[in-house]
């Protein structure tokens, strides 16, 4: 039963409640053949349902898509023509353009959709003797509609398809961003601990044959083994110490995603621009967006929030700018600021803060940072 229903009756789940919101307004179309009392009546009722099969297949992109297509079209041509009802129209308007059509297939289809409408609007002026303006418009504004809908239809899905493709490309970002640092963390173990390793060993092996034979030996290469393994051992903790170091990419997408939970809409400039800076540059700004994010979101009230990042010969800036309130006061021991401005000195930048429309950070770091 629920396979029947997903194949003859359901609308395909991505397309969500839309098509469903528009068989609300099939409602007024069929109670207007009620009563019904003749045999007309009975075939229109039955043009309707099967307008409505194939307005349901044609979410569904198959073989016989351009036969549910004219199959609409035809019908809204009969009810538009006998009953001055061009509302049909509207139901496959917005079907062509929600599909996912290449550009010159929907021009076809839309080509197609305006001369049905066309040949109804003709039909319907030629057999019906209109008498006031009410009847005009009553016919009019339907196909005003029928107009527009296809475009409109168009332009929405258009839309949310790119939201849906930016949402897509940030998650395989986010994905690639993880898989290199793994690949990082791989080849910093294998070049630096797995080759210390290696020759711990080798010496251990030589320590064991010279112990009883050259003590002497022995002893220097046990002494070379435990310089070896604290070497190593500040490697490993120099990698952990990396750890905790995060690129600008990988914090850019952390934030958007807390902004959006908070309603604050994000715009970037030349952030393309600090995949090249250098990683320990990438971790102190990606500390001063966090907390500014932070700040931002219980603060600001904002709805925007502008990342821009610049460089010239001898310094990084960031700028952090938000449409919200502005600082109105900057409180005593206000940690977040204040820390802020602590970590730039300490690299030998500064932070400077604007608060004229909103709220403008701007972050400076030379290109030669001592940490």
């Amino acid at each position: 039963m629920t396979s029947f229903l997903k194949r003859h009756i359901l609308f395909p789940e991505k397309f969500g409640l839309t098509p469903y919101f528009w068989l609300l307004f099939m409602v007024p179309i069929i109670l207007s053949l009620f009563p019904i009392s003749t045999t007309y009546d009975y075939f229109l009722l039955a043009l309707i349902l099967l307008f409505l099969k194939a307005y349901r297949d044609a979410y569904t992109i198959t073989a016989l898509f351009p036969l549910n297509i004219l199959t609409q079209l035809l019908i809204a041509i009969v009810l538009g023509i006998t009953k001055q009802n061009g509302y049909l129209f509207i139901f496959t308007a917005w079907e062509i353009g929600s599909i996912p059509l290449a550009k010159n297939t929907y021009n076809k289809y839309l080509i197609g959709y305006y001369l049905a409408c066309s040949i109804s609007f003709i039909g319907s002026t030629l057999l019906q003797n209109f008498s006031s303006i009410t009847e005009w418009a009553e016919l009019i504004l339907p196909l005003a509609f029928a107009i527009g809908s296809p475009l409109a239809a168009r332009s929405m899905w258009s839309s949310f398809r790119k939201s849906e493709q930016l949402r897509r490309n940030n998650q395989r970002l986010e994905a690639i961003i993880k898989q290199s640092e793994r690949d990082r963390i791989a080849r910093d173990l294998h070049d630096t601990v797995g080759q210390t390793f290696s020759i711990i060993t080798l010496k251990t092996e030589l320590a064991q044959k010279l112990l009883k034979k050259e003590p002497i030996l022995a002893e220097k290469e046990l002494s070379e083994i435990a310089q070896l393994s604290r070497s190593s051992l500040n490697s490993v903790r120099s990698i952990v110490n990396n750890l905790h170091e995060k690129n600008l990419a990988q914090t850019m997408i952390e934030e958007e995603n807390n902004l959006k939970l908070a309603n604050i809409t994000v715009q970037s400039t030349n952030e393309t621009l600090s995949n090249s800076w250098p990683i320990n540059i990438q971790h102190i700004f990606s500390s001063v967006i966090t907390e500014s994010v932070t700040n931002m979101i219980r603060h600001s009230h904002a709805q925007l929030a502008t990342f821009t990042f610049k460089e010239s010969s001898t310094t990084y800036f960031l700028e952090i700018k938000d449409n919200g309130i502005g600082i109105q006061t900057i409180r005593s021991g206000a940690f977040g600021l204040t820390s802020m401005e602590q970590r730039m000195i300490e690299a030998g930048g500064s932070l400077s803060i604007s608060t004229s429309a909103g709220t403008i950070l701007t972050f400076t770091l030379p290109k030669e940072v001592t940490l």
